[in-house]
């Protein structure tokens, strides 16, 4: 019995620790993103952009992880988009935000712009705050259906593999892991069901990396990865 208990005070001392230090690690690096207006011009006449381009969701849409916005993927598919017309970039990402978060900010910013081409990601925060799966389909789907009234051509990013053996050790390596491409399956099916495009960025990072500092949010490398596979029109 003696033993039963030391073994468990063991693994769960061990278990604490380490999604302790993860959390601590990407406390002390406090990245932020790159400064950045909400409105950016792109293209070679600023002044009469042709199409809007909304990005939404969390610290990866900001750019947390470089210095530069101009190496965050939303503007690098505003740089693509910009060949042969001009575009009016809109990132309403946040930092740390969740599904609950562009329902209550992003979503009636991107509504009352009425843009032309939408990409969403988010998940990442809805998967470290336990959400469910069930709760992840329910406002993911109602925030689709709500960015459908727009008439803008719409893009679905699937939740990246995030984090690198450095800070994430395991049981917790697996257990986000699953809970990635859980939720991607859930993003997947509301894609199909809602007739909108399908954007798989969890295939490319999971082999590739590309991390900043904090061992968490990509590199401009990661960036540049992720928007050469964002192809939009």
């Amino acid at each position: 019995m003696n033993k039963l208990l030391a073994v468990f005070l063991i693994i769960a001392i061990y278990l604490i620790i380490t999604y302790a230090y993860f959390y601590d690690f990407l406390g002390q690096k406090k990245l932020v993103p790159p400064p950045h207006e909400t409105k950016i011009l792109v293209g070679t006449n600023p002044n009469n952009p042709s199409i809007k381009y909304a990005a939404l969701g969390d610290s990866l849409t900001a750019g947390v992880g470089v210095d530069n916005y101009h190496d965050s993927y939303p503007y690098l598919v505003a740089q693509k988009l910009s060949s042969g017309q001009n575009v009016q970039l809109l990132n309403f990402s946040q930092s740390g935000a969740t599904l609950k978060d562009v329902l209550t900010y992003q979503l009636p910013q991107t509504l009352s712009a009425e843009p032309d081409l939408i990409t969403l990601l988010i998940g990442v925060n809805d998967i470290h705050n336990f959400k469910s799966s069930t709760e992840f389909e329910k406002n993911y789907t109602r925030i689709v259906k709500d960015l459908k009234k727009t008439n803008a051509k719409i893009y679905l990013l699937s939740i990246p593999y995030l984090g690198s053996s450095q800070i994430t050790y395991f049981p917790y390596n697996l257990i986000w892991d699953f809970k990635t491409q859980q939720f991607n399956t859930v993003i997947k099916k509301i894609s199909s069901d809602t007739n909108t495009a399908y954007i798989d960025l969890y295939y490319l990072t999971k082999p590739a990396g590309f991390y900043s500092a904090d061992q968490f949010h990509p590199s401009d490398k990661g960036y540049k990865l992720w928007s050469d596979t964002i192809n939009v029109n």
